[in-house]
């Protein structure tokens, strides 16, 4: 009997420990979500996760990093130095007798070591480019390097907001769909099982019945494609966030207001091309620098002990030098550098041809996105006064039906036609919200981030 209670404790402790374990579990997945209610919300998110955008700071931190080291150039060289030598074996020098013995024969030479054993040597040297252009305009480039790092992400940011709407929309698009879809289901299953009644009492034929059960099975397969369709769309959400979490989207077209009146900011990709435009021009003045002289200081100070005792340097031998220089180097044949000239001008050239270009295309663009706006708005809303006459006249219809005035083929018919104007309808609410949010992105000041 104990046994058996003791087993039964043990099945209870262990069924509560899965129990936990389980209520863990569905809590972290519960927790390790994502949930957006608007895209303000997704682009927010977006702006501190995206590995894009932390990829572009770090190149922007990078540009920076140089802009500063550049800047470095301009100020004073000094390095110092200590240096030991230990003269292991001196080299002896051959000299004349007759310098330290007169009456030494002549063509006679005696053998004597010059130096110290050890010498200790101290030395400083400072070199300062006092005037060095090509120094000077390398700060410039490298200045308009970083602005057109900070305009390589905000192009980045205008492309992922883009590419994250239109996913994010397609999600709504989508669940909206989905609802479109199971209310057609529902209606189709009510139609399938009157012509089944029908059918089996034998007052409609066999192809009508396989009519109304094709027509189901149509609605049930749409339905099932955009569920699946629906969980790519998350899918690829997460891709483009780069998270692993479950996202949520509970965002609907009643809250889609995007549409105003403010005007279109500048277009992150003349940014670009502007701050690209700015680099080459430095970049020309940098080469033009080659041609100018370099104006250069130089100061030395060096100290040598000389002395026979290691490490002793109280009886050793001072021996100082100090030099100041000053230095104009200048290269007037250099031939490559008109050369050089020559191919930055034809790149400032190409840059504003380019520039002009770009501003005249998004022009066209933002016109072709107004008039597309104004259409598509008139098409939803003729799409929408269509589709709830549509749903009147199927509802008529189906009472019709019920009441046996019409017949199936008629009741499917118009069923059908139900379903073409809510394609059409959808097809309008989507056409509109990429013109929408399209707009909406080309209303944020990419230029003031």
């Amino acid at each position: 009997m104990s046994h058996v209670y003791s087993n039964f404790l043990n099945n209870r402790t262990w069924s509560k420990s899965v129990m936990i374990c389980i209520c863990f579990f569905s809590y972290s997945s519960i927790c390790a979500q994502i949930e957006f209610t608007s895209i303000e919300q997704l682009f927010a998110y977006a702006d501190l996760n995206s590995n894009i955008l932390k990829s572009a700071r770090l190149n922007e931190e990078l540009m920076l990093s140089k802009n500063k080291e550049t800047k470095t150039d301009l100020l004073p060289d000094i390095s110092t130095s200590l240096g030991y030598n230990d003269n292991i074996t001196l080299q002896p020098s051959l000299i004349p007798a007759q310098i330290f013995d007169p009456a030494a024969p002549e063509g006679e030479f005696s053998e004597i070591v010059f130096g110290t054993k050890f010498q200790y040597t101290r030395s400083m040297q400072a070199q300062w480019d006092v005037l060095n252009f090509q120094k000077i305009f390398a700060i410039e480039v490298s200045r308009t390097e970083f602005f057109k790092a900070k305009a390589t992400t905000e192009l980045n940011r205008f492309n992922l907001y883009n590419q994250l709407a239109s996913t994010y929309y397609s999600i709504i698009l989508t669940q909206e769909s989905i609802i479109f879809y199971h209310e057609n289901l529902t209606a189709s299953k009510i139609i399938l099982e009157n012509a089944k009644n029908q059918f089996q009492k034998g007052t409609i034929s066999k192809s009508e019945y396989n009519q109304a059960l094709i027509n189901n099975k149509q609605i049930l397969s749409q339905l099932k494609a955009s569920e699946s369709n629906l969980e790519q769309y998350y899918v690829q959400l997460q891709s483009q966030l780069h998270v692993q979490e479950k996202i949520i989207v509970n965002d609907n077209f009643e809250q889609y207001g995007l549409v105003s009146f403010q005007s279109f900011q500048t277009h992150p990709e003349i940014l670009l091309q502007e701050s690209t435009l700015s680099n080459v021009e430095a970049q020309l003045k940098q080469t033009k620098a080659l041609r100018y002289p370099t104006l250069s200081l130089v100061y030395q100070d060096t100290r040598t002990w000389a002395t026979d005792d290691f490490f002793d340097i109280s009886d050793a031998s001072e021996l100082p030098q100090q030099l100041f220089g000053v230095t104009i180097a200048i290269n007037p044949f250099d031939f490559s550098r008109r050369k050089k000239i020559k191919q930055s001008k034809i790149k400032i050239e190409l840059q504003k041809l380019e520039l002009e270009s770009s501003k005249l295309e998004i022009q066209k663009e933002d016109e072709l996105l107004e008039l597309q706006l104004a259409q598509g708005l008139t098409e939803l809303e003729e799409s929408e006064q269509i589709l709830a006459l549509q749903k009147e006249n199927d509802k008529h219809t189906e009472n019709l039906y019920q009441s046996g005035i019409i017949s199936l083929d008629n009741r499917l018919d118009k069923f059908k036609e139900l379903l073409s104007v809510q394609n059409d309808y959808l097809n309008s609410l989507a056409s509109l919200t990429l013109i929408k949010y399209k707009k909406y992105i080309r209303q944020i000041d990419f230029k003031s981030n």
